[in-house]
């Protein structure tokens, strides 16, 4: 029989292990546990494992989750995802690990349909097609998007070629989210190595190479990913390329074929990346002299809008001064005597005669 929402182990143990790294999620880390609450699936225990947040992650999941007996929240010091991921597998029960990153969300029936298939049908690691979330929630419809284009060929690549080929393209699960698996590969395959951006596919090649396959389970996506501007793999992406190269060069073997053939592809796709990297670099160059440039040219116009709008202080009191001074000579005993002096010469030269025409 299957197992259902009402199933548990033939030994009472624990089916699913669900394990959350959690790190500055704050904003949505309740999302991605309620929805590992409300899952149609029940036998399970969700593991939560914040690695050193200060967003108020901490006192959010004290308040709402510390009650919750199939919920364990552990707290560590900052070490990175795949440290937390690593804990919180040492401390799972179940048969099945099942990895949630804390700001993306399973759909209801996910846990049921990974754990239904795998026991029909064993297998290294099963995943599902997954959709795009923004940082709202969201979803991305459009195809055009350059995500969903990525997304799209990734996909197209493991179906027609399979995991091994398709993972010389990249990464076709996309996310650890994306991850369910066997408790017990974890004994000779170990767990996430200390990759920054890439553990998740250190974990698949290593799974490949070990001989395990991974399958995608169905064609409904049963994952919402959320694209937000602080996804780590965004943010640097030549960072992200040298690693992956580093992962390369230790995982090959002289004598496997696939691996060289990975290697290969992997670093004429770094020539590219780097003249990319290049062009950018010389771009936020020419932005800071341009933006350097522009700023002057603001503050040059400030100043002078300033200077209209508010005149030199000196020059203001040297016109007041000016204008008294003129003010007294108008009003002077002498200068009203000089216009009328003025007035009397006129007024005989025209009874001499003289007067101008």
């Amino acid at each position: 029989m299957l197992p259902n929402e009402d199933a548990t182990s033939k030994d009472g143990g624990i089916d699913i292990s669900v394990v959350i790294p959690s790190y500055n999620h704050a904003l949505y880390i309740a999302q991605a546990i309620d929805s590992v609450v409300e899952q149609t699936f029940r036998n399970w225990e969700l593991i939560v494992v914040d690695d050193g947040s200060k967003d108020g992650t901490r006192a959010l999941l004290d308040t709402s989750y510390s009650g919750n007996s199939q919920i364990r929240l552990i707290y560590q010091n900052n070490q990175g995802a795949h440290h937390a991921i690593n804990t919180g597998m040492a401390l799972a029960k179940g048969r099945y690990i099942s990895i949630l990153n804390s700001d993306d969300v399973y759909h209801p029936e996910r846990l049921q349909t990974l754990l239904s298939h795998c026991v029909m049908h064993p297998c290294g690691l099963a995943f599902t097609p997954l959709a795009p979330i923004d940082a709202q929630g969201q979803p991305l419809v459009s195809l055009n998007h350059p995500w969903c284009r990525l997304y799209a060929r990734l996909t197209q690549e493991y179906t027609q070629n399979g995991a091994r080929q398709a993972l010389v393209t990249g990464n076709f699960a996309v996310t650890t989210s994306n991850f369910f698996f066997r408790a017990d590969l974890l004994e000779h395959l170990g767990g996430f190595r200390k990759q920054r951006y890439n553990h998740d596919w250190d974990f698949m090649a290593r799974l490949l190479r070990h001989g395990h396959d991974i399958v995608c389970v169905g064609d409904k996506p049963l994952l919402s990913y959320r694209l937000h501007g602080h996804n780590t793999i965004t943010q640097n992406t030549l960072m992200a390329r040298l690693e992956l190269k580093r992962i390369l060069q230790s995982l090959v073997p002289v004598e496997d074929p696939y691996m060289r053939r990975l290697v290969s592809r992997i670093q004429l796709n770094m020539r590219s990346i780097r003249h990319e990297h290049l062009a950018r670099v010389v771009q936020q160059v020419r932005s800071g002299y341009d933006n350097h440039i522009q700023n002057m040219l603001v503050n040059l116009q400030a100043q002078h809008e300033a200077q209209i709008a508010e005149p030199d202080k000196a020059l203001i009191e040297e016109n007041r001064l000016l204008h008294q001074q003129l003010t007294q000579i108008l009003n002077s005993r002498s200068y009203l005597f000089a216009q009328r002096l003025s007035g009397l010469v006129a007024v005989v030269r025209r009874l001499l005669g003289r007067a101008k025409p």
